[in-house]
């Protein structure tokens, strides 16, 4: 639980931090489409770095390859141009002819790089990517961008940050590929990168495979136990009432912690 805090310490204090404007650069060694999130969030540019989240959060930081699968479909593999989001929204199709024309090379792993360890499962195939990226790119700008559609969502359904969370979380629905896992990744890194006033009011256990059997594991001390997510999501969710550490925290160590109950061994991604 105290590495899962550091972890989400960590991020917010990026946007305290003095960020090099080379990591908006995916041909550059320093390319970090977090720190680059959080450099272009002070800068007023919201959906550019919403954008970068997202990009951050398909592809992940490996604990080995770093943010080089992100850096390579990013940066066009060296050959540019970069893929930010005012690029791609007026050159989609090049996107996507970009993605096809490097096959081979997002096939090797040793040439693209991997996703990270949340990510895994993902594909890397052209034809999925670009359909990630369109569905979300959709999702960004249905309401005329993300700021306008928290503000959307604050005329519907108030301004309360675990409410707007719930309202983001169940639109997302439509991006390929994102799931339980993407979601919740995703809109936590919103929140803690300061990109939107939203905060997780649940740790959305339906659905989820290491924190809900880390949950099994608490409460039932089996990761097999017969019971519902949704009677230990409740369960979990009242936990930090008394805690008071916040939804990420406990949906992220139970995660790591159900992997290795009786030995400490820290997650690097």
């Amino acid at each position: 639980m105290i590495s899962s805090l550091r972890r989400i310490e960590f991020i917010r204090l990026l946007n305290n931090q003095n960020i090099d404007p080379r990591r908006l650069d995916p041909n550059n060694v320093l390319f970090d489409p977090l720190k680059g999130a959080a450099f272009l969030g002070r800068k007023g540019q919201t959906d550019e770095a919403v954008w970068l989240t997202f990009v951050a959060t398909h592809f992940g930081k490996h604990v080995t390859d770093g943010w080089k699968l992100a850096s390579n479909v990013m940066g066009s593999f060296g050959h540019g141009p970069t893929w930010d989001f005012a690029a791609y929204s007026a050159q989609a199709v090049q996107f996507d002819a970009m993605l096809v024309a490097n096959g081979a090379s997002l096939k090797d792993k040793v040439v693209s790089g991997r996703f990270s360890n949340h990510r895994q499962y993902q594909s890397k195939n052209p034809k999925t990517i670009s359909t990630v990226f369109s569905s979300f790119h959709a999702w960004q700008c249905a309401q005329g961008g993300f700021t306008a559609r928290v503000q959307a969502i604050h005329k519907t359904h108030g301004q309360n940050p675990t409410d707007v969370f719930d309202q983001l979380y169940r639109s997302l629905t439509p991006v390929f590929g994102f799931g339980r896992l993407g979601n919740f990744d995703f809109l936590t890194m919103l929140g803690k990168l300061n990109l939107a006033p939203i905060d997780a009011g649940s740790t959305y256990l339906v659905g989820a495979t290491g924190p809900l059997g880390g949950a099994k594991l608490l409460f039932h001390n089996s990761t097999a136990a017969a019971v519902s997510s949704s009677s230990l999501q409740k369960r979990v969710d009242e936990m930090d009432a008394y805690l008071g550490v916040g939804k990420q925290v406990l949906e992220d160590s139970l995660c790591n912690w159900q992997k290795s109950p009786d030995r400490y061994i820290y997650f690097k991604g």
